[in-house]
């Protein structure tokens, strides 16, 4: 009878790898009883291998909002982007198409941070699949954003030429309102005018003594070790303790004396700033008062309530959210029947008067088109600006006023309007009838919506500063809000692609 074979190599190999491994498959038993349930769970294990698709599109699915961005770039026009882009030197940059996809797609999900936007270049698929791997820095999104303001505003009127080379053949009825957007500062950073010189005058005073000091310190250096000598060119004396103690506590006071210093250049540095502010508010209240033609416009003077902001000097002290904010206001015009909006514009006058006509000649300017009807609230009655829009053949549908919660609607007028009623009776009159009734009524489904959806869900404040950046990222907000729009209601992109080839 012969003896059994040796093991062969290839299995005793194996043998060693299993028992190496008992323990640990052992404890992951252990850790798993640990967790048990009365319940059938379904298995979970963080650490398996997965098979995913080799495309991140795949991945996402043709509906996912970051395909859109991608195949929509056929169809925009970025020449006003890329033409920024002719001198060949240092490294090539990141393709300004891309860029642009980027901060679009981060707009539309309410991110508006550079660094945060660097993040999801690092974890977040549909951002890299919008970058195709690449992975730009803050500075480098911050930069791009701030270099092409100007051409966000064309991106914004491209948006309009795709929707009405899609279907967009008129306006009927537009809706005109304006929000309270914050600024990127805080009210805490603000002066009124009949603080700024009080300010001054103490920034002089703690300025003159912080000099002083400082001059009296250098005065009795000179005085103990000569004129031009630092006090420390001697060694020996750091060698004997009680001298090295007496100069570690000469050191102090020289870092103090330094310290004093800097403090004074800090408060004259904020003293400009003040003084700078000072000089804005005297310049816009003369520049009021020779729009109003009042006599000796030169000695007009800005009220003492009147304020300046030092982090954002163009933002403005207004009314919001039952409070008061650094902020800006912001104007749409939203077309009732597709909710895109078709003109819009920052200002810093918390008021919405007058307002009415430059948005409609902006909506001819941006579409070619002039509405049938427009409705606002009573922050825009104008007779003079109503009267210009109307002369266009638009009618306007303006609230007189505020109306109480639970105020019973005045009765439907009956017969013609009486004669010698002024302008805001006639127009409370319209807005009384059955037919001005449901055309003002348009306006709580059209613009109030659209103002709430781009603030909640693409712009909730401004990130850069300054009423020229503002009015860049405004843009770009309504650019994007617009796309979201023409892909939701399912407007071709293949159409679209086509009529910009």
């Amino acid at each position: 009878m012969s003896t059994p074979s040796t093991k062969k190599p290839e299995q005793a190999a194996l043998l060693e790898v299993a028992a190496s491994e008992k323990p640990e498959r052992e404890e992951q038993a252990k850790g798993s009883a640990r967790y048990a349930s009365p319940r059938p769970l379904r298995e979970w294990q963080p650490e398996q291998g997965q098979l995913l698709p080799q495309y991140e599109r795949e991945v996402l699915g043709e509906g996912h909002l970051a395909c859109f961005f991608v195949d929509v770039r056929k169809a925009l026009d970025f020449s006003p982007i890329l033409k920024a882009y002719t001198q060949e030197r240092g490294q090539p940059p990141y393709h300004p198409v891309m860029m642009t996809l980027l901060l679009m797609y981060a707009y539309a999900r309410g991110i508006t941070s550079s660094r945060e936007i660097e993040r999801r270049c690092e974890t977040d698929i549909a951002f890299r699949y919008l970058t195709g791997g690449e992975q730009p820095d803050h500075d480098t999104v911050c930069t791009f954003r701030v270099r092409h303001l100007e051409a966000f505003r064309a991106l914004f009127v491209d948006t309009l030429r795709l929707a009405r080379g899609s279907g967009l053949k008129k306006l009927g009825h537009l809706s005109v309102d304006g929000t309270k957007v914050k600024a990127n500062a805080s009210k805490h950073k603000a002066m009124s005018y009949g603080r700024m010189e009080e300010s001054m005058k103490k920034l002089d005073e703690q300025i003159g003594r912080l000099l002083e000091e400082a001059a009296a310190r250098d005065a009795e250096e000179d005085r103990r070790y000569g004129k031009g000598r630092r006090g420390d060119e001697l060694p020996e004396e750091m060698k004997d303790p009680n001298k090295r103690a007496e100069r570690l506590r000469q050191a102090a006071r020289e870092l103090e004396a330094e310290k004093k210093l800097g403090l004074a250049v800090d408060k004259a540095r904020r003293r400009e700033k003040i003084r700078r502010a000072k000089e804005e508010l005297e310049k816009e209240a003369r520049q009021k008062a020779e729009a109003k033609g009042e006599d000796k416009p030169e000695e007009a003077r800005p009220s003492d309530k009147a304020q300046r902001n030092f982090t954002d000097g163009d933002s403005r002290i207004m009314p919001r959210d039952g409070g008061f904010q650094q902020s800006y206001n912001a104007q749409v015009a939203v077309d009732a029947d597709t909710q895109l909006i078709v003109a819009q514009q920052v200002g810093q006058n918390a008021s919405d008067a007058r307002q009415l006509s430059p948005m409609v000649e902006q909506v001819e300017t941006n579409t070619g088109l002039v509405p049938e009807q427009l409705s606002a609230d009573s922050g825009y009655l104008c007779q003079e600006d109503i009267e210009k829009v109307e002369d266009k053949g638009v009618e306007c549908f303006i609230a007189t006023g505020r109306s109480k919660h639970g105020e019973q609607a005045p009765p439907v007028p009956r017969g013609r309007s009486p004669e010698g009623l002024s302008f805001k009776e006639r127009m409370t009159r319209k807005l009384s009838t059955k037919r001005g009734r449901k055309a003002y009524a348009r306006r709580k489904v059209t613009a109030e919506p659209v103002i709430g959806q781009v603030k909640n869900g693409v712009l909730p404040r401004f990130s850069l500063r300054g009423l020229t950046k503002v009015r860049g990222e405004f843009s770009l907000a309504c650019a994007v809000h617009n796309l979201k729009k023409l892909r939701k209601q399912g407007w071709e992109l293949p159409s679209l692609a086509a009529q910009a080839a």
